[in-house]
């Protein structure tokens, strides 16, 4: 079968403009899945932003199409090409719900999430609504204007009650997000917010204490099967800095998984045409499960989980969409600890940034272009904390190796 890959923001989506923040983790998620997918039979083909295929590693496909334009056109006539396709594309401005549309017109197999299904989730207020009818715990939360006075925001702000988060209706990744504890913080926070989306809807919800995590689940369309609870480093800032998720780990060992494996099934099979690979991010407390929102793409939890789970995870979701077969287990093995390192302020030798980025272990290297240089690892042991402790090994050895100095 040929599989077209297409990843948003390293396959061309952003070539016209500048290099966005989020190149790490886009890069990392294209580089694992189209090598897994090429592990499980498929004929695979990728498109690559012309700036990062001169410096990157060779991608394991069977074809990789140099982008230096980008126009929907030419991702039809990819599509024309392809059986099926794989879509990872954020949810801001409906880019994954037109690329979905643009793959089923033209009759491929999508091997995700149906148009129908991107669109409610990337709404994360409908989202709460459908999990609240299903009896299932949300933080409280309100709509506010952006073109609203600051006034006019406050009083949407006292009724779900400080502190309270900024959200963009739609965003991916934490753009936009502030953690607002006051009054005087609203002004700021709004501007944030107008920064990064064209919606003057946003989200004004309750900041829920807790452990930051995610459920990795793959669904048939009908039913869900939980794989994973994966651990997030999510730095939740106020209006004046930058939010940041930062990596994580899988598995995550919690008292309150099995509860967080059984309201996230609840909720992906009362969603029609949610299926693939989804993941949903969940707070876990004293209170119970709450939940936050469903991303319908391949998450960032998937460089640590393809590295922990016994079975490749491309095969099981091929067999969820073609077949409509789940797995009955699964086998998981160690624990896989991945992160963003940020390296802003290193020369970055050119000879030695090409030694690195054969690891493995680099997810993906430190693209020396743009204001916010970084790297993503994924350090392995049998367990959580010597997992760590290899992670900061790696960090150190790659600094050496990039620098030349200790």
């Amino acid at each position: 079968m040929k599989l077209l890959v297409f990843e948003f923001f390293s396959g061309g989506g952003f070539v016209e403009g500048e290099i966005s923040g989020l190149i790490g983790e886009a890069y990392a998620m294209l580089r694992y899945i189209v090598e897994d997918f090429r592990e499980a039979g498929f004929e695979v083909y990728t498109t690559l932003d012309h700036r990062i295929a001169k410096i990157a590693p060779p991608l394991g496909t069977h074809r990789v199409e140099v982008v230096s334009s980008w126009n929907l056109d030419f991702f039809r006539e990819l599509l024309s090409e392809a059986d099926a396709a794989f879509l990872i594309a954020p949810e801001t401005d409906n880019i994954l719900y037109s690329l979905a549309s643009e793959a089923v017109k033209a009759g491929a197999k999508l091997f995700g999430p149906l148009p129908p299904a991107i669109e409610l989730t990337t709404d994360k207020s409908k989202l709460l609504g459908v999990a609240e009818k299903l009896g299932l715990k949300v933080p409280k939360h309100g709509l506010s204007k952006t073109s609203s006075s600051t006034a006019s925001v406050e009083k949407t702000v006292q009724g779900v009650g400080y502190p309270v988060v900024f959200k963009v209706l739609d965003g991916a990744g934490s753009e936009g997000l502030s953690l607002v504890s006051r009054a005087d913080e609203i002004p700021q926070a709004m501007e944030k917010i107008r920064r990064v989306s064209n919606r003057d809807l946003f989200l004004v919800e309750e900041f829920v204490p807790g452990v930051d995590a995610s459920v990795s689940l793959l669904s048939n369309g009908e039913k869900a099967f939980p794989l994973s609870l994966n651990f997030q480093y999510v730095k939740v800032k106020g209006p004046s800095e930058e939010s940041k998720y930062e990596g994580g780990y899988v598995p995550l060992k919690h008292k309150l998984k099995e509860q967080a494996f059984e309201d996230t099934k609840t909720l992906i099979e009362n969603i029609n045409g949610l299926q693939g690979y989804v993941g949903v991010d969940v707070k876990l407390s004293e209170e119970g499960v709450t939940i936050l929102e469903v991303n319908p793409r391949l998450t960032t939890s998937y460089l640590g989980l393809r590295r922990v789970l016994r079975q490749n995870i491309p095969s099981m979701i091929s067999e969820a969409i073609v077949n409509k077969t789940l797995p009955s287990k699964i086998s998981m093995e160690g624990c896989a600890y991945f992160k963003k390192i940020y390296l802003p302020d290193l020369k970055i030798d050119e000879g030695r940034f090409r030694r690195i980025v054969q690891r493995e272990d680099v997810a993906a290297p430190p693209f020396p272009m743009g204001d916010k240089i970084h790297t993503i690892l994924v350090a392995y042991s049998k367990n959580e904390k010597l997992a760590m402790l290899n992670m900061e090994k790696m960090k150190k050895e790659i600094v050496e190796e990039l620098t030349g100095k200790k």
